[in-house]
């Protein structure tokens, strides 16, 4: 999934209303089952949200664990035994708005780090303001993850993300954020400075 099906600017939402439509989802029926989603699986559900809001609303998947070492974005269980909505409803509302809380952080954070460029801004100056967000966003995806054992995935996605914001195409900014981030950290490492500037310096490299 790209920033443009996450950016909360483009998906509104309101958060007044979430807990009755997660209850109408989980109770919902499952496609291939005919049983209602919450009794099938968190991907069930999961689907069912994006199709009430679009598809920014199937991201938390795979990003929850209720282990504080998992280096997961949400660490939260969804809650309830399998035959009981009452509790699922309450644990994937709980997990939705946390994850529609850290979307709407990171849109505040590429806004501020990397501000639209003028069209007729030179390349050099296109880069160090592509080059300014990288330490930002690798920090704040330190600290919600923790630098655990999963947090690079994390941080790939998230500069994938912030690289689009900036103007680079999905493809490149997948291949670009991948191979910064095989090539400068480390599972169960948080990145020391040095290594974050290398990064920046990969990411500037890039054309613009």
């Amino acid at each position: 999934m790209t920033w443009a099906d996450m950016d909360p600017a483009t998906h509104p939402f309101d958060p007044g209303r979430v807990l009755a439509v997660v209850r109408e989802v989980v109770s919902s029926s499952d496609p291939a089952t005919g049983r209602p989603r919450g009794l099938v699986s968190s991907h069930s559900v999961a689907c069912g949200l994006a199709e009430r809001y679009g598809p920014w609303a199937f991201g938390w998947y795979g990003n929850v664990d209720e282990d504080p070492c998992a280096g997961a974005l949400i660490r939260k269980p969804l809650g309830g035994t399998a035959g009981d909505l009452d509790a699922q409803v309450q644990g994937y509302t709980a997990v939705l708005l946390e994850w529609r809380s850290w979307l709407e952080e990171l849109a505040a954070l590429f806004a501020e780090s990397a501000p639209d460029v003028d069209a007729e801004a030179g390349e050099e100056e296109r880069r160090r303001s592509r080059e300014r967000g990288v330490a930002p966003v690798v920090a704040l995806v330190v600290e919600r993850t923790g630098a655990g054992e999963l947090w690079r995935a994390a941080c790939a996605r998230t500069l994938t993300w912030y690289l689009e914001s900036t103007g680079m195409s999905s493809e490149d900014a997948e291949e670009l954020a991948d191979d910064v981030v095989d090539g400068e950290f480390e599972s169960w490492v948080a990145p020391d400075a040095e290594a974050v500037e290398k990064a920046r310096d990969a990411i500037g490299k890039r054309d613009a």
